[in-house]
């Protein structure tokens, strides 16, 4: 009897929140929730605060292009925690005078000029580790994230970490970065619990809540990041401080520092922004990078004949290129299954799986596939209470059997050859993975 009692006095008190961080498998109870359900779902968090759960693709791009859902509080401390007050951490007007500064190093043009670097970066160690010896075992998810840490460093900042060379005077970086997660994959009660009662409680008036490993292990990351950004910074203002009116670098560094001289206040970036623009780049830029190269290469593991028909397409490019040629960009896009599967990497592993937003005003949400009340009609739509959290599930939305079709949960790369979706939700390959840049057409009937 009093197990049962603790049991429903738990449920109630930790609602489904409890349930989705405590998975094994990240997302499959929300993917059998949809399944259940359909995509717009009411939960419960701690407390019994209701929160909406969302995939519904005109809901989501609804929620994308509104002024009307900010980061939650909670959200922005994490993001200050860990990257300090840069992109992540911004919103609003901030958030736009950010990315106005960052756009001209991110323009599709200036990264494709950063291909050169990755194959150099990878072709010079693997090939020496490769040469003469065929049965050589590469720990790819050990790789990866050196390789990515390194190319940033290069073609970001103009700055090469050493993490392959073995002259790498930013190890302590790499470790926190590796080991920064470690607390977060699995939560205790206690966790949960804490971390609502937090989000409750502004930390206001000197008062401050009881830091957590998980937060010193952040700090930690912040810490290591911002020491090697200063130390990156100062060499790039040295180097660049004869040519600073020059715009001729377009390395993501060089561009931040010319937006400290911006004499438009909506472009112009501080020092201290700078940094937690390079702390952002330093661990957004190689977790997403590192990891969905690693699902790729696993996926490719498992899917002999995804296997052969990249290495065919690789064939057929080197025919006409010749084996010494340098690939370009264009080549890389001329091979349209190499492409699918990157897509379907992304569709199926996103980084970044659920975004949290909170409506600052009262709103209705419009859906594409309509939600069945309790009373057991259809709405079209769903009312939002201001002040109410809403998790943004991309992970759901791509796996959407009425967007992906009925093996939405399959590995099916030729899906972004052969079909054209009646739902554009991404401007890459309709997906949710890359949020910040939605757009939707609809065109579906329910």
């Amino acid at each position: 009897m009093l197990t049962l009692l603790v049991l429903g006095v738990s449920a109630l008190t930790l609602g489904h929140e409890y349930e989705i961080s405590h998975q094994t498998d990240a997302g499959q109870l929300e993917f059998e929730w949809v399944e259940r359900y359909g995509p717009t779902i009411r939960i419960f968090g701690c407390f019994h605060e209701e929160v909406l759960m969302i995939a519904d693709p005109m809901g989501l791009q609804h929620i994308f292009q509104s002024q009307n859902y900010p980061k939650t509080r909670d959200i922005r401390l994490i993001a200050e925690r860990v990257f300090g007050k840069g992109l992540l951490w911004a919103t609003g007007e901030a958030h736009q005078r950010h990315r106005r500064a960052l756009n001209p190093a991110f323009s599709n043009q200036n990264l494709k000029k950063f291909v050169p670097l990755f194959q150099e970066t990878t072709l010079q160690k693997w090939n020496a580790r490769l040469e003469g010896n065929a049965a050589v075992v590469l720990n790819m998810a050990q790789w990866m994230p050196k390789i990515t840490l390194d190319v940033i460093g290069r073609s970001a900042f103009d700055f090469n970490f050493g993490l392959l060379d073995g002259t790498a005077d930013y190890n302590e970086l790499y470790r926190t970065m590796r080991d920064m997660f470690l607390d977060s994959k699995s939560s205790s009660t206690v966790t949960v619990l804490y971390d609502a009662i937090r989000r409750r409680i502004p930390e206001r008036f000197g008062f401050k809540m009881y830091t957590t490993k998980e937060d010193r292990r952040l700090s930690a990351f912040l810490s290591a990041a911002q020491r090697a950004a200063r130390n990156i910074l100062l060499r790039k203002q040295e180097v660049e401080m004869p040519n600073a009116n020059s715009d001729d670098d377009k390395d993501i560094l060089s561009v931040l520092i010319r937006a400290t001289k911006h004499n438009d206040h909506r472009k112009k970036l501080y020092e201290d922004e700078i940094i937690s623009q390079m702390a952002t780049i330093i661990l957004a830029g190689n977790e997403t990078t590192s990891s969905t190269m690693s699902w790729m290469l696993y996926e490719l593991s498992k899917h002999a004949d995804s296997q052969t028909r990249v290495h065919e397409e690789i064939t057929i490019l080197r025919a006409q290129t010749g084996c010494h040629v340098s690939l370009t960009s264009a080549h890389y896009d001329s091979m349209p299954y190499f492409n699918a599967v990157i897509k379907e990497t992304l569709r199926l592993h996103p980084i970044l799986p659920i975004l949290v937003r909170e409506a600052d005003e009262h709103d209705t949400i419009p859906l594409s596939i309509l939600v069945k009340s309790k009373t057991g009609s259809l709405l079209p739509d769903v009312p939002i209470r201001k002040g109410q959290r809403i998790l943004l599930h991309l992970g759901a939305y791509n796996r959407l059997t009425q967007v992906w079709g009925d093996d939405a949960d399959s590995w099916n790369p030729v899906r972004f050859i052969d079909e054209k979706k009646e739902v554009v939700v991404g401007m890459y390959g309709n997906l949710a993975t890359f949020s910040e840049a939605c757009h939707i057409r609809v065109d579906l009937d329910y």
